[in-house]
């Protein structure tokens, strides 16, 4: 059985086991787990490898063309130097030069580093994002996926994916008195198909801390709590629904999950991270978005093409920032060649757009025809004259530059703040270069005495006198604030003030169709490509492009249109994704032949006319999903069900997972009273402690958070590229989504790393002792009132006797081993950091 098969397997087994713990141990966080459970967490078995089909479609878009294109003319099909072929599988494999799970110890990732003795290819080093997606790629397990069987290019109608959406007729099903809603009897008839019965449903509590994570990305007030448990009206649960719904927190959180399929960050480049102080506007654009319930196929419009034009589109001045989608991306910086950089950009946006609003791999058609989809390869380069007819990046002929900014509306109020932040900057300048030049002066002043010094014999005299005009220039140089790279006045012109602007898609003076790319390289040019759209998504004439247009509000309009088979289908099937861990179609951003058969396709569609006959509204698909009953079931388990549909796909109980990393951060900050509710705006850290002033400016690795921006909610924490920082890398542990990367699901891993972060990290344990803190702060309270008031707070039900017993039990054995001056407080915080640290804390149930 191949390895990837016994891990998913162990996987599926082990949250199984998480499952029966978290089902026998209701009420008792403190659960010990088993030996054998430690040794596969010690392992590291459960950590989660790529889907399959994911794989092979970064193969396709990224890897092939490296290899073929940089590597082919020498180690290809008709010459093979030094006997190694590497544009091929069984090539790469006689080569030796990749071992699966090891960069470092792969000789073609040493050779492109140019780290060894030999250096590849000769002709120039590959860049960054070149040899950051080979290291990745052998990281991963360097799969090299077959030529397989896909859908021929003419067979566009069979596949489901490229049918109309039909209005399914809704089942008939045996137990009419379970469904409350259509929804429900889609999922009941396959459940009667199998013989399987539902589970009963969630209790209250459960059901309240379920909804109100799944909406909004917190845990519910204890004041909420007890307010939900007393109401036995029938309309108690929605009205639940609609609070949390009509909440700011839920733009907090289904803009993020947003996010997570595009490229957006706050920093941009592939090696060093440079700053992009308004990519913030682009994220509080999608935030508010959610928040106003924007109909979607209006979203999408958006931030394909940007506001209407016209008196109400110029009103619209967030939606400006709408085609940052487009824009925030991991450009290559400096990379010299301006055209292969451009077309890189395109093709990054391309395949964006592919992914997250078809639900199809478009950038594997870059080389050749898609070998899975009736994608022709010349139908992509359709598309991508598209974008090479878009303003994304402003180079000049060595590749440096930035992204394309544009200017938005000014206001007297803006044009006074403006005037107001020049003249503070006027002063700051003026004074900064007043004492450059003083201390220029001092510099030179003692770089001629040490010079003078240096010129006469060597004497112990001397070399003492050296010693202290060494100091000095030392202490002169610390004094004018100019250390190395840290230039003071450098970074005080950088922070000029500049009228508000926003990284934004504008259309090219001279829109153009581009020519087919061979292997992607943009200096082998064939054939042209006109701009236009996919054949294989027939649903009517496409909209013509205009000459003078990039094509972008076709394009728009095209995939906003509600026959398109795809896009209302794709986005239903996210929102199912979110609020069940699963989606209809598991393969979230691929809809293709290689992504998976929906398991309940007359349900997809259902939801897809409902979309569309709802005007495209986000919160009444939400609302009617979470109204149902299937999605108010409880996480209980049963046997029988369980031999029938182990892994749940057919939903005879809800799905018990580990909340999201930010939802993990964001709740212990709830709970210890320290979330800072602020929203939107700014907030890169651009200080002179963190700024590297050499061109182009970079964040340096060991940056810090400013003090009103880290406690607030993880949405609003700048967002790097590479790692996270320090200050939240709880991000680089749990699964953050990689900001380089379309990921419509996050993978969970479980590894022995994230156990000792949550045992160990200052964060964990800060958070803890101010939870205590606040439970300790009523004097009120014994030691069974204080647990009650724990249990409300951050598990969300109220305590039970075996609670408070081993509350007690703990609380005792702590003190013995604490400081006696301090022995309440610390042993309530380790148990309060117990709590914290919990499965019962940290699963969505």
């Amino acid at each position: 059985m191949p390895t990837a098969q016994i891990r998913n397997r162990i996987r599926r087994k082990v949250f199984q086991i998480f499952d029966i713990i978290g089902a026998v141990n209701d009420g008792c966080p403190l659960v010990k787990l088993g030996p054998i459970l430690w040794t596969i967490l010690c392992l590291g078995l459960l950590g989660s490898p790529a889907r399959a089909q994911d794989r092979g479609d970064v193969f396709e878009s990224k890897i092939r063309p490296i290899l073929i294109s940089r590597c082919g003319s020498c180690h290809g099909d008709k010459t093979q130097m030094g006997g190694k072929q590497l544009t091929s599988k069984e090539g790469m494999h006689r080569a030796g030069v990749v071992v699966p799970g090891n960069p470092d110890g792969s000789a073609l990732i040493q050779a492109v580093r140019y780290s060894g003795k030999t250096k590849m290819p000769p002709a120039g080093k590959l860049t960054e994002a070149e040899i950051g997606a080979l290291e990745r790629w052998v990281a991963s397990g360097a799969a090299w996926p077959d030529a397989a069987a896909g859908v021929p290019q003419t067979a566009a109608g069979r596949h489901w994916a490229f049918q109309p959406v039909k209005s399914p007729v809704v089942p008939a099903v045996q137990h009419t008195d379970w469904p409350r809603s259509d929804i429900d009897r889609f999922i009941l008839a396959k459940l009667e198909e199998k013989g399987i019965t539902p589970v009963r449903d969630a209790d209250k509590y459960s059901l309240l801390r379920r909804v109100t994570l799944d909406l909004t990305g917190l845990l519910p007030a204890q004041s909420e709590v007890q307010q939900f448990y007393k109401d036995s009206s029938s309309d108690a649960f929605s009205k639940v629904v609609d609070r949390l719904l009509a909440s700011p927190a839920f733009g907090d959180r289904w803009g993020r999950h947003w996010l997570d399929i595009t490229y957006y960050a706050d920093t941009t480049g592939y090696g060093r991270r440079i700053p992009l102080p308004e990519a913030w506007r682009y994220r509080d654009y999608v935030i508010e978005s959610f928040n106003q319930d924007k109909p979607y196929d209006q979203f999408l419009r958006e931030q394909i093409a940007g506001p209407k034009g016209g008196p109400e589109g110029k009103k619209d001045q967030s939606a400006i920032a709408a085609t940052g989608f487009l824009v925030l991306g991991p450009w290559s910086w400096g990379a010299y060649d301006r055209a292969q950089t451009l077309l890189d950009a395109a093709d990054l946006q391309v395949d964006l757009v592919g992914r997250s609003m078809l639900g199809l791999t478009l950038g594997c058609a870059r080389c050749h025809d898609h070998k899975f989809d009736p994608i022709p390869n010349k139908e992509y380069y359709g598309l991508i004259g598209i974008f090479l007819s878009t303003k994304t990046l402003s180079l000049n002929r060595f590749g440096d530059g930035g992204i394309n900014m544009v200017r938005l509306p000014e206001t007297t109020e803006v044009a006074k703040r403006y005037a107001q932040e020049m003249e503070a900057y006027d002063k700051r300048l003026a004074e900064a270069e007043a004492a450059e030049k003083i201390y220029a002066k001092d510099r030179e002043e003692v770089q001629k005495q040490i010079t003078a010094l240096k010129a006469n014999p060597t004497s112990a005299q001397n070399e003492s006198t050296l010693k202290a005009a060494q100091d000095q220039l030392a202490e002169v140089k610390k004094k004018s604030e100019y250390a190395g790279d840290k230039q003071i006045l450098e970074f005080v012109r950088y922070l000029k003030p500049r009228l508000p602007n926003v990284y934004a898609a504008e259309d090219l003076d001279q829109p153009q169709d581009t020519r087919i790319a061979s292997r992607g390289d943009a200096h082998q040019l064939g054939e042209f490509a006109p701009r236009g759209f996919l054949s294989a998504i027939n649903y009517e004439k496409p909209p013509e492009i205009e000459p003078d247009s990039s094509g972008r509000r076709e394009l728009a309009d095209w995939i906003a249109n509600e026959k398109n088979p795809l896009t209302a289908r794709v986005y239903v099937n996210r929102l199912w994704h979110f609020l069940f861990g699963d989606g209809i179609v598991a393969t979230t951003e691929n809809f293709g032949a290689r992504g998976d058969a929906p398991t309940h396709p007359e349900l997809l569609d259902y939801l897809a006319t409902r979309l569309i006959a709802n005007q495209w509204s986000t919160k009444k698909t939400i609302r009617e999903i979470v109204l149902s009953r299937v999605y108010q079931l409880a996480s209980a388990t049963d046997p029988k069900a369980g031999e029938l549909d182990a892994d749940n796909k057919l939903l005879w109980r809800a799905n018990r997972r580990r909340m999201e990393v930010e939802t993990i951060r964001d709740t212990m900050l709830q709970v210890a009273g320290n979330l800072d509710a602020s929203r939107g705006g700014p907030s890169l850290p651009l200080t002179a402690q963190n700024v590297h002033t050499i061109a182009p400016f970079f964040l340096e690795d060991d940056t810090v958070i400013e003090d009103p921006i880290k406690n607030r909610r993880t949405v609003y924490q700048p967002v790097m590229r590479n790692s996270q920082m320090a200050p939240v890398d709880i991000l680089n542990l749990f699964d953050f989504k990689d900001p380089d990367q379309v990921i419509g699901t996050r993978i969970p891993t479980v590894v022995p790393t994230q156990t000792l972060y949550l045992l160990n990290s200052p964060f964990v344990k800060e958070e803890a002792r101010l939870l205590a803190a606040r439970l300790l702060k009523d004097a009120s309270l014994d030691d069974k009132g204080r647990v009650s008031e724990l249990m409300l707070i951050a598990l969300n039900r109220p305590a039970t006797e075996r609670d408070v017993q081993q509350a007690r039990q703990f609380i005792a054995a702590a003190m013995k081993k604490a400081p006696a001056e301090n022995a309440l407080e610390t042993a309530w915080a380790r148990y309060c950091h117990a709590i914290l640290v919990s499965s019962e804390f940290l699963y969505r149930r």
